[in-house]
């Protein structure tokens, strides 16, 4: 199981792998070159569209009229045979009406004979078509010719009169007609073209006309009779034959209308038409007949055959036309097909050659802004914040600059917004070094006052006798020592060390009294019993007692007043370990974090940000000497202080320090607290050693408490004091000499302490 994980992580890792190396080909759609890509590629595809619309149309249309003419091509012939073998038949059917011999009836079976094959021949090639591309009056054709065997029947039989013969067949003839010419629609014609098709296929029912009126002549010739129904219906095919002619010879081609003119000046032509206007002239009686109708008859064959000719070869020009514009169309087709291929492609490799060299542009300008961005400006920055001198005309970082001027552009105002920010940053480091001199010199200024202030004060204790006025010069003094402190702040935050150094190690107890000393509320703070515990240094006591005071004022400022703030120390595997631990009411898991990150990184010092300043001097110090300051919660639910002290800083401690403080009697304590999950704790006892206090809170000193064994004796009576005893009487005296003389007594010893330990004592080395 653990295998299969084991390789389901893996192809999981290759799968992330293969993406971002997918990413980084530039497949994103994201990135420059996904961008420059949309934009080529939507005029590119529109241009494809295009000629790829234009190709297949053109394709589709010469192909649509290739098998629209071959089509025609292919009825033509058919159509014309079943046309001409109908009309003969119509003429011997309506003949045999009135003409029983025997040669009659063979010639009227050998036209039906004629027709039999060509309706076979015209169904063949109906057959071989798409019946999707056959004309709309195909059924209805076929339907007609299915019905010609009635047709023969009801003539064979007599029981078709001359008139309902010609109509028949006429309308089977009409419905030819209308089959040529609805082929002759998708033919592959122009709209000329078509016309004079159109024309022709009129000029040729015109001689259907024709035809019908010589089937009228010839029945009334077999009958020696023209019926009055049979004169009208000549006259109607008269006029419809003529009223066609001079309507459609406009259209014709002009070697046809040509022809046509030559024609009508002819005698034959000039005798058939008078012979057709004697006929419609002449009145039907029983037994009579016009002129010789024979004649008339021969001129009506002859003209039809002189227009057959005519037709037949302008018939043949208009297919042959079509046939070079279809071939013309392919050509064309073939060559725009060709053309527009060859502009896609040139367009393609413009396209993707400009495309790159905007893509490699703006890819250089991506890369040097990055680089200017993420290495060379903050590396700039950074040495700005070093102190560094800098010339911003020769430091300024630049990107790369292309050839297209808007890149161009870009890069210039990208270079001009460096230089700016660049001068601006040379501008902030200049008010930071100006800003951190002026709180440099303010708080030399101030410290320099403060140490003569405590000198002052230390000549002054050293003078007064009175308990009072002690008591408040020492307040003086403790305030002093808190100004000192937050003079020595701005001295931090300006970058440089205070002037106070230590020449010899001083242990870490009389370390953290020294801070306590330095806190405002140092009354509320319990200084656990701090065994075996080693000596610091004396170049880092004072950045270590600084840094001590601001975590146990911090834990003093936000614990409630009536509450104890404890120090404990102990030796720890990486060095010693002070943890200051207060009651109050603590902060949640991510301030916490948040305060830890900004003591192990200390930011950029903001003069806006003014209310953590302490933190940010703890920070300062503890990255100056490699101290280790963690935040936590308390088992009070309050804030727990741990400064890791480095074993780089701290010392063996020498015999006359353990002598010194083995003389000084070991404070009472508290009994220590248990973190054990116990009922909440009651309220901070009061101060251990009652005894000590005044009434107004603050702490009395002992005589000789803390002076070693060898200055331990009685004060010696002072002059002064024994002039001014009479004058004191009863329990009053003695408590203002009693309190007189300790106040001495604890001056001394004070003093003796410093000159020993150095600690309370500003000492200057360098």
């Amino acid at each position: 199981m653990g295998g299969a994980m084991g390789r389901s992580r893996t192809r999981s890792g290759a799968l992330n792998v293969a993406l971002n190396e997918t990413r980084a080909m530039g497949f994103n759609r994201d990135t420059i070159r996904s961008k420059a890509f949309s934009l080529l590629v939507v005029p590119l595809l529109a241009l494809t569209a295009v000629w790829a619309y234009v190709a297949v149309t053109s394709v589709a249309e010469a192909t649509g009229l290739l098998r629209s003419g071959d089509r025609y091509t292919a009825y033509l012939r058919p159509v014309e045979a079943l046309r001409d073998a109908l009309q003969q038949e119509r003429r011997f059917s309506v003949a045999s009406l009135r003409d029983a011999r025997v040669s009659a009836r063979d010639y009227l079976s050998q036209r039906r004979a004629d027709t039999d094959r060509a309706v076979a021949g015209f169904r063949e090639a109906t057959a071989r078509q798409d019946p999707s591309t056959l004309p709309s009056t195909t059924p209805l054709l076929l339907a007609r010719l299915d019905g010609l065997a009635a047709v023969r029947g009801s003539v064979d039989g007599g029981v078709s009169t001359a008139v309902t013969t010609i109509g028949v067949y006429s309308d089977l003839v009409d419905e030819i007609y209308n089959f040529t010419s609805s082929l002759a629609k998708d033919g592959g014609l122009t709209p000329e073209q078509y016309s004079q098709v159109r024309s022709l296929n009129s000029l040729d029912f015109g001689l259907d006309l024709l035809a019908r009126e010589q089937s009228l002549i010839g029945y009334a010739i077999a009958d020696e009779n023209l019926a009055p129904s049979m004169h009208a219906s000549f006259v109607e095919l008269v006029i419809s034959r003529r009223f066609l002619l001079r309507n459609e010879a406009a259209a014709l081609d002009p070697d046809v209308r040509a022809g046509l003119e030559q024609l009508h000046a002819k005698p034959v032509y000039s005798a058939l038409t008078e012979g057709e206007n004697r006929i419609a002239a002449f009145v039907p009686t029983d037994g009579e007949l016009p002129y010789g109708l024979q004649q008339w008859l021969k001129n009506g064959t002859e003209v039809t055959a002189e227009v057959d000719r005519l037709t037949g070869a302008a018939m043949d020009r208009a297919l042959g036309a079509a046939g070079q514009r279809v071939s013309a169309i392919l050509w064309r087709t073939a060559f725009i097909t060709g053309v527009g291929l060859i502009i896609v492609v040139v367009s393609v490799l413009i396209s993707v050659r400009f495309g790159r060299r905007l893509v490699r542009e703006l890819g250089d300008l991506e890369t040097t802004a990055t680089d200017v961005a993420r290495s060379r400006l903050p590396d700039l920055v950074r040495r700005l914040r070093a102190g560094e001198s800098v010339d911003p005309v020769q430091e300024t970082p630049q990107v790369a600059e292309g050839r297209t001027v808007e890149v161009r552009n870009v890069s210039g105002a990208f270079n001009h917004v460096l230089g700016e920010a660049v001068r601006a940053s040379v501008g902030q480091a200049e008010l930071r070094r100006s800003v951190g001199q002026v709180f440099l010199n303010l708080a030399r200024r101030n410290q320099s006052l403060l140490h003569r202030q405590l000198s002052l004060l230390e000549v002054m204790e050293h003078r007064v006798d009175d308990p009072a006025t002690l008591e408040d010069l020492f307040r003086l003094d403790h305030l002093s020592t808190r100004m000192r402190r937050h003079a020595e702040n701005l001295i931090i935050l300006s970058g440089a060390a205070p002037s106070r150094r230590w020449r010899e190690p001083v242990p870490i107890f009389d370390l953290v009294r020294g801070a306590v000393t330095e806190v405002e509320d140092y009354t509320r703070v319990v200084v656990q019993e701090m065994r075996q515990a080693p000596t610091v240094q004396g170049s880092a006591v004072n950045d270590l007692m600084h840094l001590v005071a601001e975590l146990i004022e911090n834990a003093t400022v936000f614990s409630p007043p009536g509450t104890r703030v404890y120090v404990r120390g102990e030796i720890a595997a990486n060095g010693y370990a002070l943890e200051i631990e207060d009651r109050g009411l603590g902060l949640d898991h991510a301030k916490l974090e948040a305060l830890n990150r900004r003591i192990a990184e200390p930011p950029e010092f903001d003069l806006a940000d003014s209310e953590r300043l302490g933190l940010f001097v703890v920070a300062r110090l503890a990255a100056r000497h490699g101290v280790r300051v963690l935040l936590r919660k308390s088992p009070y639910e309050g804030v727990t202080a741990i400064v890791m002290i480095p074993p780089s800083l701290l010392a063996v401690p020498e015999a006359r320090h353990a002598g010194y403080f083995a003389s000084a009697p070991p404070p009472v304590q508290p009994p220590p607290v248990r973190r054990a999950p116990l009922p909440p704790s009651p309220p901070a006892p009061p101060p251990v050693v009652p005894d000590d206090l005044d009434m107004e809170g603050l702490p009395q000193r002992v005589p000789q408490t803390h002076l070693a064994a060898p200055l331990r004796g009685e004060a010696p009576p002072r002059p002064d004091a024994q002039a001014q005893e009479p004058q004191q009487t009863g329990a009053d005296a003695n408590s203002a000499e009693r309190r007189a003389g300790l106040m001495t007594s604890m001056q001394r010893g004070w003093e003796r302490g410093r000159r020993e330990t150095g600690i309370g004592k500003d000492r200057t080395d360098g």
